[in-house]
């Protein structure tokens, strides 16, 4: 499932995470100016200006022996790749800008949609932020410390993500502006999603990390076809979902042993459980499968089981309505359908905002952070 927590903080946990060095110790300016009324932080523009080297990094067009380390190479180097809908070609130094830019714009938006809304950020999602914050210093502290980058920063990323975590949930949720009806949620998991049931066979030893050879891989498909064929006749789709899980479980303590004598190993019985399972598919978890999955789907039909090369595993797999294996209540308290309905749409609202947000950005204070301080290692 795509989470809330994945859609908006992969713009502040990735740009903390990633960073490994940059820039050189900080101490004035504190910012370098501001977006729509915003002040930008000069912590908050290094951890921008990073994560947008580490992707020029990896779009650059390197000589042989040049790295993504060599931060004069890559600032030379020709970069192309897409920044917002715009397929860009540059030199390293304006990709970065660019990305930065667009970074801090969207951080810009958050905190101005977040302000408009009347938003207020909880004890629960202020105390995350600060203890997120702290545990990244305390691992890290002294490489964040040599780069002029304080905890305090980080601590403020983290609630700008938070605050966008929260836009969507004043926008869409329950008690929004215009909140999603049930019918919207209905229509978006029968006519958009699949629900999954699955057994799978391993193709490697978990021990030991060996793969199944191409003949033992033949074995193992063999077998993943008697399981969704032994399936078939047990767990119908007539069945209540308990029936079912126990078919699958009955199914998996049978096959995925069998599974490991042909790789020459041994599963412990009660390994068997892990190896079998339920998912909601959202149109992005569908996407992420590829082609290949859906048009099994679609030839095997709703509650038929088939089999399906997972690259890691062979799976007997079956798809059913969602609606079927639950209620529309117990997707809405356990799953993390507003981000999947909405969560792409508001975030494209929120750079689409910064765009047109007035800039009143210092550039004496940028050049003060210029991507040529960059620091790869501590």
């Amino acid at each position: 499932m795509n989470s809330l927590r994945a859609k908006f903080l992969s713009l502040g946990l990735a740009l903390v995470m990633a960073l490994s060095a940059s820039g050189c110790a900080l101490t004035t300016p504190a910012t370098v100016g501001s977006i729509g009324g915003v002040e930008i932080p000069a912590g908050i523009y290094l951890l921008a200006q990073y994560n947008a080297y580490s992707t020029a990094a990896g779009d650059a067009d390197l000589a042989t022996g040049e790295t993504a380390n060599d931060v004069k190479a890559v600032l030379k180097a020709e970069c192309t790749g897409t920044i917002g809908d715009e397929e860009v070609t540059t030199d390293g130094a304006d990709y970065i800008a660019r990305l930065t830019l667009r970074s801090l714009q969207y951080y810009a938006a958050v905190e101005t949609k977040f302000a408009e809304l009347g938003g207020v950020l909880d004890d629960t999602a202020t105390a995350e932020a600060a203890d997120t914050a702290a545990a990244l210093y305390e691992s890290t502290g002294d490489l964040y410390a040599a780069n002029g980058i304080g905890q305090a920063s980080l601590e403020t990323y983290l609630l700008n993500s938070a605050k966008a975590e929260q836009i969507l949930t004043l926008l869409y949720g329950e008690n929004g502006q215009t909140p999603l009806t049930d019918e919207d949620y209905t229509n978006y998991l029968s006519g958009e999603c699949v629900y999954l049931d699955y057994v799978q066979l391993p193709l490697f030893d978990s021990a030991t990390y060996a793969f199944a050879s191409a003949e033992q891989s033949e074995e193992i498909e063999a077998l993943a076809q008697e399981c969704a064929d032994t399936l078939n006749g047990w767990a119908t789709a007539e069945q209540g979902r308990s029936e079912r899980y126990t078919s699958m479980y009955e199914a998996a303590g049978e096959y995925a042993p069998r599974a490991y004598e042909v790789l020459g190993a041994t599963m412990e019985s009660a390994q068997a459980v892990n190896y079998m399972g339920s998912q909601l598919l959202t149109p992005a978890d569908i996407e992420n499968y590829g082609s290949t999955l859906t048009e099994a789907i679609e030839e095997a039909g709703y509650g038929t089981w088939f089999v399906y090369n997972m690259g890691t595993s062979y799976a007997a797999m079956c798809a059913v309505d969602p609606l079927d294996a639950a209620s529309l209540s117990a997707y809405k308290s356990s799953a993390d359908l507003l981000s999947a309905m909405k969560g792409e749409e508001v975030q494209q609202m929120l750079y689409d905002t910064g765009a047109t947000l007035e800039q009143a950005l210092d550039q004496s204070a940028m050049n003060v952070y210029k991507p040529a301080n960059i620091k790869r290692s501590a």
